[in-house]
């Protein structure tokens, strides 16, 4: 009796199906890219005595506002590229901006190394050659951000950089892929090149290695430890006369997904 009591407690499949319907809106009524905020929304996803939340409030206090991205398997290249573009229009006119734009172009000819297209990797190209431009403004990239084919193809683009980054410079990333796929190519074609796949450590590393830009990272992991700060520097960075005067693009890590912190 209490079997068949448990049974007829189990939701019905129509109610699976409703239910997987209002999660899917809810994802789809979030945007690519928030607005800047205050930590308000962040702490009420957690209750108190909760470890993120208590790590959130340590983050509150050292950052001045909070950017969401949507939670989408593709938060990290998009955070990464918007904390990007931004700081390329607050540093406008600078040698580190003039630098990044270089690499940022330069990015092409790696993936021609690496053999892909340029027919088609060209086009991909494209919507980021717009977005790191110095006519756009704060508006219009978020705009561009928005909208979803700008903001995936940018995405997809990274993705492909990342996989070049990886196959031309095995040496330094095989030894940390190998114990979970067999060669870096199967590695590539699992984790890195399809969209809505979530990233790792090591594909923010490829990032920052292939930009020449230093990406501080933010940990909300569920550790008793307070919450830390994790420094990736490029193994070859940009020539700057004064490297010390480069901004660090800034994000927040809580398992599986990527957001963008202003310290």
């Amino acid at each position: 009796m209490d079997i068949e009591k448990k049974a007829d407690e189990r939701p019905s499949d129509t109610e699976i199906l409703a239910y997987e319907k209002t999660l899917r809106a809810e994802f789809l009524a979030a945007p690519l890219v928030g607005a800047s905020t205050g930590f308000g929304a962040l702490l009420a996803e957690f209750h108190e005595g909760n470890i993120f939340h208590k790590k959130v409030q340590q983050l509150s206090g050292k950052a001045v506002a909070f950017r969401a991205i949507r939670k989408d398997g593709n938060c990290f290249y998009r955070a990464l590229c918007f904390a990007l573009c931004e700081a390329l229009l607050n540093f406008q006119g600078t040698e580190w901006a003039k630098r990044v734009r270089e690499r940022v172009l330069d990015s092409r000819k790696i993936l021609i190394s690496a053999g892909y297209d340029p027919i088609i990797t060209d086009d991909f190209f494209e919507p980021l050659g717009e977005a790191i431009a110095e006519t756009y403004s704060i508006e219009k990239l978020t705009e561009a951000f928005e909208k979803d084919y700008i903001s995936d193809t940018i995405v997809c683009y990274l993705r492909l950089v990342t996989a070049a980054e990886l196959k031309l410079n095995r040496d330094l990333y095989e030894a940390f892929i190998l114990d979970s796929h067999p060669t870096i190519e199967d590695f590539i074609s699992h984790q890195v090149e399809p969209m809505g796949i979530e990233s790792d450590q090591i594909h923010i590393v490829a990032m920052s290695n292939a930009l020449g830009v230093t990406i501080n990272v933010a940990n909300l992991d569920g550790s008793d430890a307070d919450l830390n700060f994790h420094d990736i520097t490029p193994m070859m960075p940009l020539e700057l006369e004064n490297p010390k005067s480069q901004p660090v693009l800034n994000l927040l890590y809580r398992p599986g997904h990527y957001d963008i912190v202003y310290l």
